[in-house]
């Protein structure tokens, strides 16, 4: 059992290092923070992903051009 929450919670900070490499946020921090929550921050992650780069646009910058 133990074993099993271990390697779920390296599994999950694995993904969030990745997630965070491939958003450009600093990927330590949001490896440690999947390592001990575990799946519940990855809606975190998106959100704050999703926030860098509003900030960076703008709020009036269209995403998508039809």
């Amino acid at each position: 059992m133990i074993f099993m929450l271990i390697l779920a919670g390296l599994t999950c900070g694995g993904l969030c290092y990745v997630g965070a490499l491939y958003s450009a946020l600093p990927p330590r921090r949001w490896a440690l923070l999947g390592a001990v929550f575990g799946p519940t921050i990855f809606p975190l992650l998106m959100a704050k992903r999703r926030w860098s780069l509003v900030s960076v646009r703008g709020l009036n910058d269209d995403l998508f051009l039809a």
